[in-house]
C-alpha cells in the first residue's frame, strides 16, 4: 500500500508560540524602553533650558544693577570711603532702583551669600534706600531678591583697570571702581558659565 503523507496539524506548535511570544515581549519592552529614553531625554532638555534661562536672568539682573553703579563717597571715622566694596563672596554699591522710569531713587545694593542652619547656601541681593547720610545699614529692612539656591561655590573677581590685575578684594578706600567683575558660580548641577560685567563709566 502507498502511504499517504501525513498532514501537519493546523495552527502553530508550542515552540512556535513560545518564540512568537518572546519576540512580541522583546518588541514591547524595546518600545517602552525607547519611550522611556525619549521621555528622559525630553525632561533633560527641558531642565537644561530652564537652567540656561535662569542663569541668563541672573546675569541680566546683575548687569543692570552694576551698569547703574554710582561713584558715591561717604565719610566714616574721618576717612572718605566709596560706596563700593567687594570681596570673594559678594559686593556692595549704590545704584538707582528702578533703572528706568519715574519713581524709585538711589539704593544701596548688597549681593551676598545667605547661609542656612541646614548647611544650604543661597545667593541673594538686598537693597536699602540711600538718603545720602546713611551711616548704619539695617539690612533687616532690606528688599530681598533671590538669585540662586543651593550654591556649592561662589567667587567674585575684580579687574583693576590701572594695573590690569584681577583681585578678589576691592576695599572702599580705593578711589575708583573696578573696570570689570567676573563671578564664578557652581551649584548642585555643576559650574555656571562665568558671569562677566563691564562697569559703565562711574558718575
Amino acid at each position: 500500500m502507498t502511504r499517504r503523507p501525513q498532514r501537519r496539524p493546523a495552527g502553530f506548535t508550542l515552540l512556535e508560540l513560545l518564540i512568537a511570544l518572546a519576540i512580541t515581549a522583546s518588541t514591547v519592552a524595546l518600545v517602552f524602553a525607547t519611550y522611556g529614553v525619549i521621555g528622559r531625554t525630553e525632561q533633560r532638555a527641558q531642565d537644561i533650558i530652564a537652567r540656561t534661562e535662569h542663569i541668563q536672568a541672573v546675569h541680566n539682573w546683575l548687569q543692570r544693577k552694576l551698569e547703574g553703579a554710582r561713584l558715591i563717597s561717604r565719610l566714616e571715622a574721618g576717612a572718605t570711603l566709596l560706596f563700593f566694596n567687594g570681596n570673594p563672596a559678594g559686593a556692595l554699591w549704590v545704584a538707582p532702583l528702578p533703572e528706568r522710569g519715574p519713581g524709585g531713587g538711589l539704593h544701596v545694593i548688597r549681593v551676598a551669600l545667605d547661609r542656612h542652619a541646614d548647611g544650604t547656601v543661597d545667593w541673594v541681593a538686598e537693597a536699602l534706600p540711600y538718603d545720602g547720610a546713611l551711616m548704619q545699614l539695617d539690612w533687616a529692612r532690606a528688599i530681598r531678591t533671590p538669585l540662586a539656591q543651593g550654591l556649592r561655590t561662589l567667587q567674585w573677581h575684580y579687574l583693576d583697570g590701572k594695573t590690569g590685575q584681577w583681585v578678589q578684594d576691592w576695599p572702599s578706600n580705593r578711589p575708583y571702581y573696578p573696570s570689570r567683575i567676573r563671578i564664578e558660580v557652581a551649584d548642585a548641577q555643576g559650574a555656571w558659565p562665568p558671569l562677566v560685567f563691564a562697569l559703565a563709566r562711574a558718575r
